[in-house]
């Protein structure tokens, strides 16, 4: 109460409070009548001001304010757990979480108790403000419980227990912590400092060793690591590229061991892109350049290249492009004639590598003059004409040779003069109007756009004279160790003029220059060159010369030829027409002729048989040193056969064998001379070939036949090229005597023909028929058939006479008389028994009967319907048209239904079905693709019914292929596509598919390929930003299909920009983050997010206007698809705005947070 309660007495108290952070005061009630009072509803955690106003009924007083502000708290909720986290034989730790509800009022500490086993007495031990405690001086093996309470202003909490736990050593396999290194990786960028602190559990307290890929890691000041009771750390200060690699780790304990592989990247911007700079195409206002990628990229892909160019009259360096993706480049706009010097830099997420320089380079025409033709070379010459050939230029300058100007001059002149009109467009030249005996020189200038070539060197000086023919090849007479004597012919043709001379060339083998061997002027067609090596070998060529001055062209060379005095085996040379039989007529005369070659000269001698021949008059044998030759007179028969030639010295033999053949006229055909199917008026001859056809094969054979009445032969045919012949046209009743004379082209057979060897009578009564079959059985009728008969006796059958015998009856009667081989018998009587016969007739008479080899009963037959197809599936091209024949049994007739795809057959004027007593056929005219499937015919009668399943093939062109088509990849010269084969193939399996694509700003289709067996294909060699469409067509062996293209909207490949993807940067957060963060001071806080985009972005936080680093407390963790901001023991300069800046050549991206203490 009011110490003065100005003399009247106090009616009420009013209390009012305010917040600390507040200046007014709220009133909480106007009407207290105690001295003390209650207030509601306060913020919990809050501080307050409280003040009383007393009242009486001459107003309100002054007021009583509290000195220090209030907290409305409560005692806090006790922490949610107590955690034993270590056990010795003598401590434990314990660790519990902040309690979830502080009671409004700061923590002030923790009250730990423990309980032993066995008692009921909480002690106190001890109170502390952080999480954890390690309690000691414990009992080994005894066994304890703790309790742990939170203590604030307004009081503790209500205890939180442990579980019990038995004090004694604890022992555990080592183990990393590696859950702060995302995927066991640490990235960083060079120049940073690398700090790697892994958590290491295991009792007891593990060793730790590092290493450095296989090596134990060697410490230094920049790169050490440190062990810690409950941690081991390696450092890494301003990391290197060469700090990259697998850094293995161990711990180890009694209990065991564990590794862990620990991958450091330290990424950098790239090195300079590997050179030289090719200059790929040079024109007169482009230069296209190519490069090869950076050796070292910086640990990272290399997103761009920046290309740069200056002129070389200038030290300023102009940039031409920065997003260069590829490693070439088309420098455009530039001025003709002037220099450029061009560099390239790489680019990564670190930023731009150094450059690499090329050469100067002119942008000009890429072209220049050609360089000088090869020398020419006078290939034919006459008196007044010279033709003179080339070679090309070995460059061309870099522009298509246009042609050739030709000049000529005298060999004593100095004047060279252009003798061709117009360029020569070949590489031979004919030049014309030259005098006689004078020699002349060409030489020849090559020209394209960009102007003449210098001359060619000048040819060597030629005589305008007729050419003289050259010698004969030279063959060696005699060979020594140190010389061979030559042998030649005379040039055919002189060149006009007498031949005053010969040069002999030699040339060692297999690869010497010709060189002249001989000193002094031939004067005959032989010569002996000396001088030479033993056991050397050596061509020989000779040159003849005319009085004229003209000079012929060397003979073709001499067979290689080695000088020693060896002994030389025979060799025997015929000519090509003696390695085949020699084949001629008789009486003619025939001639064998060999070369013989060998050291010393062979002996030959000729043989037939095992008789050596001599030399008469009717056979000839000459023999020389080196050639023989046998002529043989008057040939006949006889001489044919094989004559043998043997030549024989010292070192060893040789023989040769000439067939010879002589035409003769054949012998008699040999017997006997048989006759077979006689009949009325023909009859069959037949013989076998002469034993002797005379040398010649038999033309043909000459048939004669004679009556046994009469003397005269008589021509049956002349020309017979068998050796059988039907002989007509002969009178019925006569006996004939026949003869056969063989014939080749030398005439007529030798000795007599070949006779019968009795006279031929023709004609007699046939065979009887052959087998009969029941074809039908109705109640009043039999349909027989029958095979005729083996033999028809020599004459014509004129018909068959049917008979039949009722059961019970020995009677047979006629009942059918007929021409073909089938007859119907009706007027038959139901459930009679019947036997029936059938005999043949010819001129000659009746043939014994054959007869049917069961009775038969007059009834009507009643068989379930049955097909009789060879195969189910027929086939047809399309426009063609289809006959289906099915044959079928069936009694009575069956009723026949046909059924397309399960739905009758709509029969049409194109497509129907007719069907009798036992077919069925399906006629299709012009076959067509809606043709094709499967067709079924049901036949149904009283005794059942029965089904087929026929197939139908059209075969056509297939159907286009099935869109859509897909794309399935594009980079920047190659899109990859897909499709499904045909609906329809045409009956026929697809061979292949034709792509082709257009660039959309044109109309024109070109080919990818045309072979495709595949339903996907990649388009290479495309040009990168152009659009692209595509059409497909299949292919199988009937044709091509229409295309599958981008007309057909549903089925369009669309239009398809060739590019590398590039996908701009995109972050990913939790929702959460776009709200404000609110953290206490000296709490932690992590922010996180996912980053995607091609290429890869770099990645950037930003707080203000600077870039945030790692350090002690902050720490950044960065990977390819993701990134992290971690801070620990949060103070108030923390708070502020966070900015995630993403970038790649697509473009930035950036993602704004705010944190508040």
């Amino acid at each position: 109460m009011p110490l003065i309660d100005g003399g009247s007495r106090i009616t009420n108290y009013i209390v009012e409070k305010r917040e600390s952070t507040r200046k007014a005061y709220s009133t909480v009630t106007t009407n207290c009548q105690k001295c003390s009072f209650r207030i509601p509803n306060l913020a919990e955690g809050c501080e307050y001001y409280f003040r009383v106003l007393a009242e009486n009924e001459y107003g309100i007083g002054e007021p009583a304010e509290t000195a220090e502000p209030v907290r409305a708290s409560e005692a806090p909720s006790p922490p949610e757990s107590l955690n034993i986290m270590d056990v010795t034989r003598n401590s434990v730790s314990l660790a519990w979480p902040k309690p979830e509800h502080d009671g409004g009022s700061k923590i002030t500490g923790y009250v730990i108790e423990a309980q032993r086993k066995g008692t009921n007495q909480w002690a106190h031990i001890t109170t502390v403000k952080t999480l954890d405690c390690v309690v000691k001086n414990l009992t080994e093996n005894e066994e304890y419980t703790f309790q742990v309470m939170a203590v604030n202003s307004a009081g503790r909490s209500a205890p939180r227990e442990s579980r019990p736990v038995i004090i004694k050593e604890q022992t555990m396999l080592p183990e990393f912590d590696l859950r702060g290194i995302y995927q066991k990786t640490v990235i960083a960028k060079a120049g940073d400092n690398i700090k790697i602190e892994i958590p290491v559990l295991g009792r007891p307290r593990p060793t730790v060793t590092w290493k450095k890929e296989d090596q134990i890691l060697k410490q230094t000041q920049r790169v050490n690591y440190e062990n810690t009771a409950t941690a081991t750390i390696l450092t890494i200060n301003e990391c290197k590229r060469s700090d990259s690699g697998q850094y293995p780790l161990s711990a180890k304990n009694i209990v065991g061991e564990v590794s862990e592989v620990i991958t450091v990247q330290v990424h950098d911007i790239p090195g300079p892109p590997t050179g030289p700079i090719k200059f790929d195409e040079i024109s007169s206002d482009f230069v296209t350049f190519s490069w090869e990628p950076p050796l070292n990229d910086g640990g990272v892909p290399i997103s761009n290249y920046v290309v740069e160019m200056r002129q070389t009259d200038s030290t300023t360096w102009t940039e031409l492009a920065t997003t260069v993706i590829r490693t070439t480049f088309k420098a455009i706009r530039l001025t003709t004639g002037v220099e450029y010097q061009f560099r390239v830099k790489a680019q990564n997420r670190y930023g731009i590598g150094p450059a690499i320089t090329s050469e100067s380079v002119v942008a000009n025409y890429p072209f220049k003059v050609p360089g000088p033709p090869g020398t020419p070379q006078v290939i034919a010459v006459t008196k007044e004409t010279m033709t003179i050939s080339w070679n090309e230029p070995v460059t061309d300058g870099g522009s298509p040779i246009l042609g050739y100007h030709i000049e000529r001059k005298e060999r004593n002149s100095i004047l060279w003069q252009t003798v061709s009109k117009m360029l020569v467009s070949g590489n031979i030249f004919k030049s014309t109007g030259l005098t006689d005996g004078i020699a002349y020189e060409f030489r020849v200038i090559a020209e394209n756009l960009a102007g003449k070539s210098k001359p060619s060197k000048p040819s060597e000086p030629v005589f305008a004279l007729d050419p003289i023919d050259p010698p004969g090849k030279p063959i060696p007479l005699n060979i020594t160790r140190h010389a061979v004597t030559l042998k030649w012919t005379k040039p055919e043709y002189n060149g006009g003029f007498k031949i005053t001379g010969y040069t002999v060339e030699k040339r060692d083998l297999p690869s010497g220059r010709w060189l002249k061997a001989n000193f002094s002027n031939i004067l005959e067609t032989e010569f002996t060159v000396s001088g030479l090596t033993e056991d050397a070998a050596y061509e020989f060529r000779v040159i003849a010369r005319n009085a004229g001055g003209a000079v012929s062209q060397p003979s073709e060379p001499s067979d290689a030829i080695t000088c020693r005095d060896d002994i030389e085996a025979p060799k025997i040379k015929v000519d090509a027409k003696y390695k085949d039989t020699l084949v001629l007529k008789a009486g003619e005369v025939f001639r064998l002729e060999a070369d013989v070659s060998g050291r010393p000269p062979p002996t030959m001698a000729w043989t037939k048989g095992e008789k050596e021949l001599e030399d008469t008059a009717k056979l000839e044998i000459k023999i020389a040193d080196f050639s023989t030759v046998l002529i043989n007179k008057d040939s006949s028969r006889r001489d044919g056969g094989a004559y043998t030639l043997t030549a024989t010295n010292p070192g060893g033999f040789a023989k040769h064998i000439f067939n010879v053949k002589v035409l003769d006229r054949p012998g008699p055909p040999e017997g006997p001379l048989a006759v077979s199917e006689v009949t009325a008026e023909k009859c069959v001859l037949s013989w076998l070939p002469p034993l002797d056809d005379g040398g010649a094969k038999i033309d043909h054979y000459v048939v004669e036949k004679r009556e046994t009445s009469r003397l005269a032969w008589t021509a049956v045919a002349t020309e017979v090229p068998l050796t059988k012949l039907k002989v007509t046209k002969l009178l019925k009743g006569n006996e004939y005597v026949f003869r056969v004379m063989a014939v080749n082209k030398y005439g007529y057979g030798i000795g007599l023909p070949v006779e019968t060897s009795e006279s031929v009578k023709v004609s007699e009564r046939p065979l009887p028929p052959g087998k009969i079959t029941l074809l039908d059985v109705t109640r009043n009728s039999v349909s027989l058939s029958w095979e005729k008969p083996e033999h028809d006796g020599g004459s014509r059958i004129l018909g068959y006479i049917v008979e039949m015998q009722s059961k019970g009856s020995e009677k047979w009667s006629t009942c059918a008389t007929v021409k073909v081989t089938e007859a119907t018998i009706t007027g038959l009587i139901q459930g009679e028994e019947y036997t029936f016969r059938v005999s043949a007739q010819n001129e000659k008479g009746i043939s014994d009967p054959r007869q049917l080899g069961i009775p038969v009963v007059a009834k009507d037959l009643v068989i379930p319907p049955a097909f009789k197809l060879l195969f189910t599936t027929f086939s047809v091209l399309a426009g063609e048209d289809l006959k289906v024949d099915v044959p079928f049994v069936g009694r009575p007739k069956p009723a026949v239904f046909w059924h397309k795809d399960n739905v009758a057959l709509k029969q049409t004027t194109r497509v129907n079905a007719e069907s009798s007593e036992n077919n069925t056929v399906l006629t299709i005219k012009e076959a067509c693709r809606e043709d094709v499937g499967s067709y079924l015919v049901k036949l149904t009668n009283s005794a059942g019914e029965a089904t087929e399943t026929l197939n139908i093939v059209v075969l056509d062109k297939p159907g286009p292929p099935t869109g859509p088509v897909k794309v399935d990849e594009v980079t920047a010269d190659s899109i990859t596509i897909s499709w499904e084969p045909p609906k329809y193939d045409g009956g026929s399996s697809i061979n292949n598919y034709i792509v082709e694509k257009r660039d959309t700003s044109t109309t024109t289709w070109h080919i990818v390929s045309a072979t495709v067996a595949r339903t996907t294909i990649k388009a290479c060699r495309l040009k990168t930003g152009c659009e692209y469409q595509f059409r497909i067509a299949a292919e199988n062996r009937y044709g091509k299909s229409t295309y599958l293209t981008s007309d057909e909207p549903s089925e369009s490949s669309g239009a398809i920009t060739a590019r590398d993807e590039v996908e701009p940067p995109h972050i990913s957060m939790d929702p959460k983050y776009k709200d404000t963060i609110v953290v206490n001071a000296g709490e932690s806080f992590k922010l996180d997010a996912d980053v995607h985009g091609k290429p890869i972005p770099s990645i950037q936080w930003l707080k203000g206007d600077s870039e945030l680093t790692n350090t002690a407390r902050m720490e950044i963790k960065t990977t390819d698809f993701a990134t992290s901001l971690s801070v620990k023991e949060a103070i108030r300069i923390d708070s502020g705005q966070y900015v995630l800046l993403a970038k790649n050549v697509a473009g930035p991206v950036e993602i704004t947070g705010v944190t508040a203490e």
